[in-house]
């Protein structure tokens, strides 16, 4: 399992001098990814055609039919040329709906709880949009070699945007998306009168602000709909050692796992509101709910194995590419070895049907790859902590961060929860003894939880930008990696049942691919 970390960019930098994503032809530079911001597109001359916008509900209810205008979240370059050659250069990218995902969503309401029909939960994972790119090492856009000699461009919507003679490929000066076309007054391209308005409000701002000279900054701080920016590292997450945590917690907790006593909602009291701090988010600051879902606590023991030497609480992404396919065809001595994991989940609720609840009338989740048919799979997940960097404004003051050191879970801390998860799984009370110590560890673990989320800016006040929540968001890609890196044309997608409307719409959206999410929402 690989982990995604925040980096903050220099207060001073520019686009030209700490370039992101695919901002320098030198892909062998090229690692990770960036948040917030705006996407920077692997195939800067195939791009979708005209906004995307959310497939979910709030569209049903506007005059003209169309869903909101999606926002960036993130993006991953993550090549898969072990699968296919064309797959050489591969990037992921993520959107979200600031309607459907923000915390005064109905529709959100509505799926945190565990009687929540089917049918809204599936629209809850249509709010939210992934596409894949991907190119061979030959192409037109970037050196066989990863090593840039002299001046290039083609890497630049720019670029073509003059080559083809098509202004169209100017691209957004708000979104990053495709324009429709140039602003005589601002010379700026746009893609829609709300970004051209958006854009001009923001510049107003800009020029009373004597506080910031940073263009990259600047300009995304007054922007709404475009959320700050940092870059996206990645690095392998540590190793815990539940061996030694657990023989830790026999010999120092033996004489409390005699008896037993009744469970309570206090028994595992989690409180929402901690983990909201952490992503920024106040719409449900002043809930406190009892939680005795194990796989709550398990996310929360996850997010200290670390420890101290360690610290990788402020995780915000989880990467394990297909870890079904790498199970399917490893040996007895690799599994030993490594264990492949999936998703970490931070409810039991709200997760997709499998194929053993096919017996429900249910779709199993996720469905097959609509272009080629091939299976998908878990690729990566986003979680909470990344909500707080996107709404963190580089340019202000947070404070000292480290003037004192973050609290972590102990060993034997982590075990108890460990241990507690795997007894209410077992149905076993908790002894009294243990549930004291069980307590500890919980509100431990919620101040742990709050190591970036102590800044005067994550009290849930997002400034002038759009409102998004989410508990977690979970990838699928399809195991094919399909696609030669070109438009998607018709004759491309080839499975069954997909209506004309549908297939035109995924025509639409240039050489990127659509592959598919699952959210779900924050605790209570």
């Amino acid at each position: 399992m690989q982990l995604g970390f925040s980096n903050p960019l220099p207060i001073e930098d520019d686009d030209e001098s700490h370039p992101l994503g695919h901002q320098s032809p030198q892909w062998s530079d090229w690692d990770g990814g960036k948040i917030g911001g705006r996407p920077s597109w692997l195939n800067p001359r195939d791009l979708p055609q005209g906004i995307l916008r959310c497939r979910g509900p709030c569209g049903k209810f506007t005059e003209d039919k169309l869903g909101t205008p999606l926002c960036f979240v993130t993006q991953l370059y993550c090549p898969a040329d072990d699968v296919r050659e064309a797959a050489f250069h591969r990037s992921l990218y993520v959107f979200a709906c600031p309607k459907c995902c923000s915390a005064s969503s109905t529709l959100l309401t509505s799926n945190k709880k565990s009687s929540s029909r089917q049918e809204d939960k599936n629209n809850l994972s249509a709010c939210i949009q992934v596409l894949r790119c991907q190119l061979p090492k030959k192409n037109a856009f970037y050196p066989s070699e990863g090593n840039v000699d002299g001046e290039w461009d083609l890497h630049t919507s720019h670029f073509w945007a003059t080559n083809d003679q098509n202004g169209q490929l100017n691209l957004c000066a708000v979104c990053g998306q495709r324009s429709r076309g140039k602003c005589p007054k601002q010379g700026k391209s746009f893609c829609s009168a709300d970004h051209q308005k958006e854009y001009m409000r923001a510049t107003k701002k800009c020029h009373g602000d004597k506080s910031t000279s940073n263009a990259r900054s600047v300009s995304l701080k007054y922007l709404p709909s475009v959320f700050f920016e940092s870059e996206l590292v990645v690095e392998e997450e540590p190793h815990p050692s539940h061996a030694t945590a657990m023989n830790h917690f026999e010999k120092t907790a033996n004489n409390c796992l005699l008896g037993s006593a009744e469970i309570s909602d206090v028994d595992a009291k989690l409180e929402q509101r901690d983990l909201n701090v952490l992503a920024g988010n106040s719409a449900l600051a002043e809930a406190a709910t009892g939680v005795t879902d194990p796989t709550t606590l398990a996310f929360y023991a996850r997010m200290a194995i670390g420890g101290t030497e360690n610290d990788v609480r402020d995780q915000c992404l989880r990467y394990s590419r297909w870890p079904e396919t790498k199970q399917r065809h490893s040996s007895r001595e690799e599994e030993d070895d490594e264990k492949y994991e999936g998703p970490l989940w931070l409810t039991s609720d709200n997760q997709p049907p499998s194929q053993s609840d096919a017996e429900t009338n249910t779709t199993p989740f996720p469905p097959p790859c609509q272009y080629c048919g091939a299976p998908r799979f878990f690729e990566f997940q986003i979680l909470p902590q990344m909500l707080h960097y996107l709404f963190l404004d580089p340019s202000e003051k947070i404070g000292n961060h480290g003037e004192s050191p973050r609290q972590v879970l102990t060993e034997s801390e982590s075990a108890i929860l460990l241990e507690a998860q795997s007894k209410i799984e077992s149905g076993i009370d908790l002894p009294p003894g243990f549930l004291e110590q069980h307590e500890r560890a919980v509100a431990k673990a919620r101040e742990a939880l709050l190591g970036i989320g102590k800044s005067n800016y994550s009290n849930g006040h997002h400034g002038s930008k759009v409102s998004l929540e989410w508990g977690t968001i979970i990838i699928y890609t399809c195991s094919a990696s399909c696609g030669e890196g070109g438009d998607v044309m018709l004759n491309d997608i080839n499975c069954s049942g997909i209506s004309v409307t549908e297939k035109e719409r995924l025509r639409c959206l240039g050489s990127y691919r659509e592959e598919v999410a699952w959210m779900q929402p924050s605790l209570d």
